[in-house]
């Protein structure tokens, strides 16, 4: 027969197993969502270099940026996708080149620090780092 000791010690056994299972699930679920996010990001920068260029995009750079602007729909949050909506505006009218890699920067930074904001909290990270730690070089 089990002393009243060795229950407790097995039920508190059990519940600290339980915990730490579900403590290691919502871990890993947070990394694996920070993978694919990640990832999805990393494309969406990778198409913004209309904004850098000092020649006119070509139609397929266009057709790349807007596709990752379309996706970043179903998983970039609410202030990602406002500033991806301000920054291409500077997109839609005729701005010299010179101006809009400027301007089309400083709208960019907004959206990069958004995206990190994104990243980081998706593990339950901070980050200090503000808009204007943002620097443009091409």
């Amino acid at each position: 027969m089990l002393g009243v000791g060795s229950a407790v010690g097995a039920v508190f056994a059990w519940f600290w197993s339980g915990y730490t299972w579900i403590k290691s699930q919502r871990e890993q679920r947070a990394q694996a969502e920070y993978k694919r996010k990640e990832e999805l990001y990393k494309e969406l920068l990778r198409s913004i270099g209309v904004f850098y260029s000092g020649r006119p995009s070509t139609d397929a750079d266009m057709v790349r940026l807007l596709e990752q602007y379309r996706l970043s729909w179903l998983y970039a949050p609410d202030d990602v996708v406002k500033g991806l909506n301000h920054a291409l505006e500077i997109l839609r009218v005729e701005v010299p080149s010179a101006e809009r890699n400027r301007e089309g920067g400083q709208r960019l930074s907004a959206v990069f620090a958004a995206i990190r904001q994104d990243l980081f909290q998706t593990v339950g990270k901070e980050t200090e780092l503000a808009i204007a730690d943002f620097k443009h070089f091409s």
